[in-house]
């Protein structure tokens, strides 16, 4: 069973822009600016504006792309796998079979550092790569997490304020701060195996 965290915004591209559609909009306008694309250019042997509106256009489009494809909420969860007071409850829960660990985690921080890149092929010749960074930053006011047999099995999350960077080529493209919504109680299915304390399903 795949589990996953329904938030709003649920991707990098919508925490971001109101209207995604705008994402590549900015990304082509900072690459045109910055002349970022100029090294693509000189090493396909390719000039003038047809060309470079359309290499801006198309580096924009799948740089916009590499944002929708994550998923905040997907972040979130694998942030609070890594938390060393879960996965301590975790093998506390597995050293006593049947027990139920109860964590409580006030006012704390996950971040979250991407970095994608694109491959910019000129009549099937390989030319550049250009290189991105996305930064996320959440915080969140309170979260409660049940845990048992070394799963994480369900959480209550309190207030998240998300951050978001992204750059182009070290860069800044864009950066926004948000708040995120999700369900106030989340329950995990079979659970989330935590920090290699994993026991069999109940």
């Amino acid at each position: 069973m795949t589990v996953h965290i329904e938030t709003e915004p649920g991707t990098a591209d919508l925490l971001l822009f109101a209207d995604p559609r705008n994402a590549a909009a900015e990304l082509s306008r900072v690459l045109d600016a910055r002349r970022t694309l100029e090294r693509v250019e000189d090493g396909a042997q390719r000039a003038g504006s047809v060309f470079r509106d359309a290499l801006n256009g198309r580096v924009a489009e799948a740089g916009g792309e590499l944002l929708r494809g994550i998923d905040l909420g997907a972040v979130l969860l694998g942030g609070w796998q890594r938390y060393r007071e879960l996965r301590l409850a975790a093998r506390r829960s597995v050293e006593q079979p049947g027990s139920t660990e109860m964590v409580r985690l006030a006012g704390h921080t996950i971040t979250s550092k991407h970095a994608p890149y694109v491959d910019v092929y000129v009549e099937g010749q390989h030319v550049a790569r250009v290189d991105f960074g996305i930064d996320l930053e959440f915080d969140i006011v309170l979260l409660q997490a049940s845990i048992r047999n070394g799963r994480l099995m369900s959480l209550r999350a309190g207030d998240c304020t998300a951050s978001i960077t992204w750059s182009v080529e070290g860069f800044p493209v864009a950066q926004n701060t948000a708040r995120l919504t999700m369900p106030l109680q989340l329950r995990l299915g079979d659970g989330i195996p935590l920090g290699g304390a994993d026991a069999p399903r109940p």
